[in-house]
């Protein structure tokens, strides 16, 4: 069986070579190789233990440069602790290849060089905020949405955004967890290569059949870092404490970080409230990036038709927040939120815990409203991909094959003159 080497081939071809190599990794012996594609793995370093989007607190404090000699690019850095480990595994490398012990002439396993690191999440949304508020005028424009007012305009776009927004999010809150988000927004990931993933024949020759494949899975697994089955040049700060205590905690307890929930409070800050000042200026700058500068509607008059020119509304923050409330806009952003996520709730429930965060807002205030919806919210259970509903589905999975073959064993029985086997 080959592997995949782009995707221009079949898409059952493409499936099968996929699944060869996948089965592959699998089977490796090795408690470093993680998959990261499989149910909330894909989070990792993105949220906290509540599945609530985080992002890192303070780059100017957590964020450390790498030695220049460590990789091809200027400025590469990684949250302090990670750097710290990786220096010391690269040491590793360094040693061994001089003693002869490992393979030296390997191109990514015998010096290690780091090729990605941490991104900056926010100017990545910044980016694609942007790239994304250009689709959705385009969108108005093929569907030919003329809108007059505010009211218009945001009737249309939750129109386009409860087909759309699981896919592709307008906020920067689901955006964190989105694919179009990079794993190295963390700042707990490292790649040491800069091959296409998109390859498993390149992953199969460069790092699977070399010589140094198993010392830099063990030595991984010294460290304290995790490597993605899919990308296996990408390395992930293992920041557990529980079951098994990672021994990147070793590294952490240098900063004053003992456990994993001190490493999440200590490192990352939750993304929704920040957002959410921001929320209502970008709703304003894409409000006035759909509308044109003016149109023509044809009118009845008597009895007659007229075109009419019509001029939309035009609005500063200050005349949109005397006209909407605090409340409108919190409502918003929960409509938003749920048409982002996947989370099975019906209308009447939405409604209701819509209605409580409100009424939080008007007692508690802000923050202690969107804390509460975000934690409700965020929830995996029944979340299309999470573990609880892959458990769910092989269970039922089980459960059928179980019924078929007790069918099948009843048929037999029958057909045998009714014997039990006992």
């Amino acid at each position: 069986m080959a592997y995949v080497k782009n995707n221009k081939e079949k898409a059952r071809n493409l499936f099968e070579q996929r699944l060869f190599y996948n089965t592959k990794l699998a089977r490796a012996p090795y408690v470093s190789l993680v998959n990261f594609n499989f149910g909330e793995k894909f989070l990792y370093g993105r949220v906290d233990r509540f599945f609530v989007p985080m992002v890192v607190a303070d780059e100017r404090t957590k964020i450390k440069k790498f030695n220049i000699v460590n990789g091809p690019e200027k400025g590469l850095g990684a949250i302090n602790f990670v750097v710290d480990a990786f220096n010391d595994m690269s040491r590793q490398f360094q040693r061994c290849a001089y003693t002869q012990k490992i393979d030296p002439t390997d191109p990514f396993l015998s010096t290690l060089r780091v090729y990605k690191a941490y991104q900056n999440p926010l100017k990545m949304y910044e980016n694609y905020r942007r790239g994304y508020f250009g689709a959705l005028a385009a969108g108005f424009k093929r569907r030919k949405f003329k809108v007059k007012n505010f009211d218009e305009f945001i009737r249309h776009l939750m129109s386009i955004l409860e087909k759309s927004a699981t896919r592709n999010p307008i906020t920067r809150t689901a955006f964190i967890k989105s694919r179009h988000c990079p794993a190295s927004c963390s700042g707990l990931v490292i790649e040491i290569a800069d091959i296409d993933p998109v390859s498993d024949q390149d992953k199969i020759t460069q790092f699977v059949n070399s010589k140094n494949w198993g010392f830099y899975l063990n030595a991984c697994a010294t460290f304290g870092f995790m490597v993605d089955e899919f990308v296996p040049w990408r390395l992930v700060a293992d920041i557990g404490s529980a079951p098994v205590r990672s021994p990147m905690l070793e590294y952490t307890t240098n900063y004053g970080l003992n456990t994993t929930d001190e490493i999440i409070e200590d490192i990352y800050k939750s993304v929704h409230v920040d957002y959410y000042k921001k929320f209502k200026n970008d709703i304003l700058e894409l409000y006035n990036t759909v509308k044109l500068t003016s149109f023509r509607e044809m009118q009845e008059c008597g009895n007659r038709t007229i075109s009419k020119k019509i001029i939309p509304r035009r609005y500063t923050m200050k005349s949109l927040m005397d006209e909407y409330s605090e409340e409108y806009f919190l409502n918003l952003y929960f409509k938003i939120r749920f048409f982002e996520e996947e989370a099975h709730i019906t209308d009447n429930q939405k409604s209701i815990m819509m209605d409580d965060c409100i009424e939080l807002y008007e007692q508690d205030g802000l923050e202690r409203s969107l804390d509460s919806f975000e934690l409700i919210v965020n929830k995996t259970f029944d979340y299309n991909g999470s573990l609880s509903y892959i458990k769910k589905y092989q269970d039922a999975v089980a459960e059928e094959e179980f019924q078929e073959q007790e069918q099948r064993t009843q048929t037999r029985s029958s057909a045998a003159g009714g014997s039990s086997g006992y």
